[in-house]
């Protein structure tokens, strides 16, 4: 009887470390929340709350990441200790994983929240726009995949407008609410604080604050 009782303590043991190692890729982790996938992004709405341990994902797509709030928190790579990761609101990087694909898992502080966009470049957009050049804007980083960029609206500058684009998925970082225009398509998306929106591949499209006193977005474009 003693034997039986410690096999089962083992097994159950073995199953808990076993579910603790789980590993996946990243748009399966149960706190990644897939909600866009086309031919040219996916894009995962990440959120881990208040002392929450997300499994061990993996990345291995071409992406670009964008933090939504102010936030220190504990990333572990596989095989590697726990190291603190500081962020600021609305900082925002390419990966390419050239070198493979990375392994790690996030672990909330108790009370407080990660929020963050992962958008996943799929594919490349060769389009129509022969003329394509960087936006005016703010560039966060270009590479031969993607372009990411910050746009910050005022209510002295309150619309921006662009031609020739490949797709887009604007993440609006800070702000009340904006709206942006795409006439060829017909297509008004609204979009409040931490929300995103994708714009297809257009011959033109504006961005504009429709209420608050400031909008502060980053732009991430499909090459």
């Amino acid at each position: 009887m003693k034997k039986m009782f410690l096999s089962a303590f083992l097994m159950m043991l073995l199953l808990s470390n076993s579910k603790a190692q789980q590993v996946v890729p990243v748009y399966q982790e149960p706190r990644h929340q897939q909600v866009l996938l086309n031919k040219y992004v996916r894009v995962i709405d990440a959120l881990i709350e208040n002392g929450d341990t997300s499994l061990f994902h993996i990345h291995a797509a071409p992406s670009a990441f964008v933090i939504m709030n102010d936030v220190s928190y504990s990333n572990q790579e596989m095989g590697q200790p726990f190291s603190t990761v500081t962020f600021k609101k609305g900082h925002a990087w390419f990966s390419s994983y050239a070198d493979g694909p990375v392994t790690h898992r996030v672990v909330a502080p108790k009370n407080v929240e990660i929020h963050a966009f992962d958008v996943e470049i799929l594919g490349n957009f060769k389009g129509e726009f022969s003329s394509w050049k960087l936006m005016s804007a703010d560039t966060i980083y270009n590479n031969e995949k993607s372009a990411g960029y910050r746009i910050t609206l005022t209510a002295e500058n309150p619309v921006v407008q662009f031609e020739s684009r490949g797709p887009i998925v604007a993440i609006l970082v800070e702000g009340e609410e904006i709206q942006i225009k795409q006439p060829d398509s017909r297509v008004d998306i609204g979009l409040e604080e931490g929300d995103y929106g994708y714009i297809r591949p257009t011959s033109a499209f504006s961005i504009r604050l429709k209420s608050g006193d400031a909008a502060k977005l980053v732009l991430i474009e499909v090459k």
